[in-house]
């Protein structure tokens, strides 16, 4: 389970133009689309009318026309124009739900209206400063979110998954990760010193020897982790924070639950090198999707084995430690919503 009470990514900003789109988050479904002003809004995707989805009609200035027999609603929710009649019903109107732009995300609110404040919105200038180049993608992914959340957090089984893309060096199977409880999150990460480098990194650093590589994930509640990871050519002073020597890369994964058993994957490497540098554009966004195909592979045959997000039953090792961590929270953050 998920709380409602909190900010999702529902689309990437640029993915949202001119015609509506129907997704299903924690269980609802909703259309979002983009008006004439530019601005993005979300409805709930099921007409008052007959309950023809939204999402299948048309966006007409600031509005959107049902496609079923063209009642027309605003973006907050309310029928504005009935064809064939003057007066428009009090009660036509379908749920509206706050949405926010910011990051190059279309962030929605599928709570208590009331207690949407934007200000909770992680803070991920990358995704949006100039002075990063972003390579967002997506992915529907037949798993659980909360599955994603934990594969995410869990650096050791990069070595075995990712033996094509983001691992380069055996080592990394055995080379602990430190977990620490913050107020509003967990962050695990690790270093690894004179390692071979991982294939991806090897042609965007351009590396012929070992380096110093950092891993280094944040999980922010409900359901976001951003990841700064990176190399350096070994004995150059990464660890000491001099990072000149290397290549430095936002990592970011926005997950936002479905179902009780699919989930919406937004991600994207942000880099601060070569920023328009196409060709290197080319390799980290198909070094990403390379890469998270091998977990939704994973991840979708786990949940065959699986009821929803839940372990019960299931034997926990020390690596495990960042995941425990972030579903002690989330299940707090459920509990403290439901009373």
């Amino acid at each position: 389970m998920f709380p409602k009470n909190g900010w999702y990514a529902a689309i990437w900003s640029k993915d949202l133009a001119s015609e509506p789109v129907g997704r299903t988050f924690l269980g609802e479904a909703v259309v979002l689309f983009r008006g004439a002003n530019g601005q993005a809004a979300a409805l709930e995707d099921r007409c008052c009318h007959r309950a023809a989805p939204l999402s299948l009609g048309a966006v007409e200035g600031d509005h959107l026309r049902c496609g079923y027999h063209g009642l027309i609603f605003d973006a907050k929710g309310q029928c504005v124009a009935v064809p064939g009649q003057d007066m428009v019903p009090s009660s036509a109107r379908v749920r509206a739900y706050p949405v926010v732009e910011r990051y190059n995300v279309v962030w929605i609110w599928m709570g208590d209206p009331a207690r949407a404040d934007d200000s909770k919105i992680v803070e991920m200038p990358w995704l949006s400063d100039q002075g990063w180049t972003l390579t967002p993608s997506y992915l529907r992914i037949a798993a659980n979110a909360q599955l994603l959340i934990d594969n995410l957090l869990d650096y050791t089984h990069v070595a075995h998954l990712h033996k094509n893309t983001i691992s380069g060096d055996p080592r990394e199977a055995t080379t602990p990760t430190k977990t620490e409880r913050l107020n509003d999150g967990v962050r695990v990460g690790r270093w690894m010193i004179d390692f071979k480098p991982p294939p991806l990194f090897a042609k965007a650093g351009g590396f012929d020897g070992n380096v110093d590589r950092w891993q280094h994930a944040t999980w922010r509640p409900p359901s976001i982790v951003y990841m700064d990871v990176g190399a350096a050519r070994t004995g150059t002073g990464a660890p000491e924070g001099d990072r000149t020597h290397g290549i430095s890369i936002w990592s970011t994964h926005l997950v936002t639950p479905e179902t009780e058993t699919t989930c919406h994957y937004h991600f994207g490497f942000a880099r601060n090198f070569q920023l328009d540098d196409q060709a290197m554009s080319k390799l980290l966004h198909e070094g990403t999707v390379t890469t998270f195909l091998e977990d939704k592979a994973m991840l979708e045959a786990q949940q065959k084995n699986l009821k929803g997000g839940a372990i019960d039953g299931l034997i926990h090792i020390a690596a495990d430690a960042a995941q425990i961590q972030a579903r002690r929270m989330l299940d707090e953050l459920v509990r403290a919503e439901a009373h």
